[in-house]
């Protein structure tokens, strides 16, 4: 399997002095810049990506399916149904 380094360019700038608050949006822009890339490089590798939606644990697959699972106590996955 061939592994291209993720993009980390977020083209935000961090100016030293600058107000808390606008580097605080300028850091939450460029980390869902960087989340939303990690998230397209993960689904075109063929990966699931796995987040929570209210109190249910969500599977996405590749191809957008999405699956609410459960941790087992082992570890393992259990599938509890498809989120439509």
């Amino acid at each position: 399997m061939t592994y291209t380094k993720p993009e980390t360019n977020t083209g935000f700038n961090i100016i030293p002095g600058e107000n808390i608050e606008v580097m605080a949006r300028k850091i939450e822009a460029a980390a869902q810049k960087q989340a939303g890339l990690d998230i397209a490089r993960l689904k075109a590798i063929g990966k699931a990506i796995h987040y929570t939606i209210g109190e249910k644990l969500v599977r996405e697959e590749a191809n957008g399916q999405k699956l609410e699972i459960q941790i087992e106590a082992d570890g393992s996955e259990k599938i509890i149904g498809e989120i439509l």
